[in-house]
């Protein structure tokens, strides 16, 4: 499916490929990343440092892993698309960027050194691996949540985007602590043929499906919550958690996969479990006279697959209304694909932009949407081009027993327009439409 709607590649893009790809532009980000690195004085070395990479997840799972090890083992900073933490302090990560710049990510190491913090936890990003944003960071620990279609614009080729995130485990292997830790999905054909084999000192598979290390069974999901089991050393044990949906039954284990590898009292990790909070603009639900909201940041095929079938699964009587985006000057290959899935699951579709930065936000909105054959204009798919009246519209037609679906924007509070950018909250906006209404 991705390579019949993976764009030609113009003698323009061939060119930006290969210069990204050059010795000359890969000397360069490594020199400035050591740079940063001894401008700060190496503070990873005083750390135990978990990469978590991946498509999707790795948001949510940075947060359940910070949150354990900073109760359980030792003051913990943390950086992720979301949030940054230092301990239980929180700072905003207003970059826009899930893996922050060289000079900005050491700065924020040396702080966490400074104030006692013992392990640090970081969302590696393949933007940010790619361009060696982690460069002079010395990694104990690589862990993938899975992979899947998204930055084909960045890449080129998936091929190129897997090897981005297997830089994460080469960056464990090839530095010079002692014991070298991986944990991957075993239900991921493409995470498990690429990391299985690596030599790692100690590596752990998680899975649902597949046979693992550490597989979750008796999943029950509701509205509320999820629980289920999973077995580790013969042993069996039973989780129950605020997080909703199987896709984060896998963010639990990986975080899992992490801890008990560390050593930490399960019981102590399955208490911290139960008390994890959903982390900001990630399934965060705001309910009105009947009717269930989510905010989410599924901005992949795969993440709107996997909330969508999710939100159908609970759905009773009433109607899922998803409305969706995909940015502007970003990847166009996966926008039909995503309106396919909305329009798979959904009763109602509305299709917006949101970020189009210097696109046409009339084109971007006809991509989205030129694959649903299912839907009628006017009926049950809607076009419009403004997320405030688009999130406006949704509100309105909302109806009791109705679940509606804000996708794509999340946490952020950005958003770049085609007259620059301007502050914007999708949680925010829909709390201020609910109060009119």
């Amino acid at each position: 499916m991705f390579k019949t709607l993976i764009k030609k590649i113009t003698f323009y893009d061939k060119l930006y490929f290969a210069l990204k790809d050059s010795v000359i532009y890969q000397l360069r980000k490594r020199f400035m990343g050591q740079v940063a690195n001894m401008v700060y004085g190496s503070p990873s070395k005083n750390f135990f440092v978990i990469g978590v990479t991946g498509t999707n997840g790795k948001t949510t799972t940075v947060n359940l892993l910070h949150k354990i090890l900073n109760e359980h083992v030792s003051k913990t900073v943390m950086v992720s698309t979301a949030n940054i933490k230092i301990g239980n302090q929180d700072l905003e990560n207003n970059k826009k960027m899930t893996s922050l710049d060289v000079f900005d990510l050491q700065s924020i190491l040396a702080t966490a050194k400074d104030s006692g913090c013992k392990i640090a936890v970081l969302e590696a990003s393949s933007h940010g691996l790619n361009q060696y944003r982690f460069e002079g960071v010395e990694f104990d620990f690589a862990v993938l949540t899975n992979i899947t279609h998204d930055h084909l614009d960045f890449h080129g080729t998936f091929e190129r985007y897997t090897k981005a995130k297997e830089k994460l485990f080469r960056y464990v292997l090839e530095n010079k602590k002692q014991d070298k830790y991986a944990a991957f999905p075993a239900d991921d054909k493409i995470g498990k043929q690429r990391f299985e084999d690596m030599p790692f000192d100690k590596k752990l598979s998680y899975s649902i499906n597949a046979s693992s290390n550490l597989r979750a069974s008796n999943i029950q999901i509701s509205h509320t919550g999820t629980t289920f089991s999973f077995n580790y050393l013969g042993q069996s044990y039973d989780v129950k958690t605020k997080l909703v949906g199987e896709f984060n039954v896998y963010n639990i284990l990986a975080a899992l996969s992490v801890v008990l590898q560390m050593g930490v009292d399960i019981n102590q990790v399955i208490k911290s479990i139960e008390g994890f909070e959903t982390v900001t603009g990630r399934m965060e639900q705001i309910e009105k006279n009947w009717i269930r909201y989510f905010v989410d940041f599924a901005h992949t095929p795969d993440a709107l697959e996997k909330t969508l079938d999710y939100l159908s699964k609970i759905k009773w009587t009433g109607r899922l209304i998803t409305l969706f985006w995909a940015p502007g000057n970003r990847d166009k290959t996966k926008r039909p694909i995503m309106g396919e899935i909305a329009a798979q699951y959904s009763d109602i579709v509305i299709a917006t932009d949101d970020d189009p930065d210097t696109e046409n936000r009339l084109e971007i909105i006809e991509q989205l949407v030129m694959n649903i054959k299912n839907k009628q204009q006017g009926k049950d798919l809607f076009l419009i081009p403004e997320r405030t009246l688009a999130i406006k519209f949704a509100c309105e037609i909302a109806k009791e027993w109705d679940i509606v679906m804000f996708a794509g924007k999340g946490h952020e509070t950005m958003q770049l327009t085609n007259f620059g950018k301007r502050k914007w909250s999708d949680k925010e906006e829909v709390l201020r439409n609910l109060m009119n209404n």
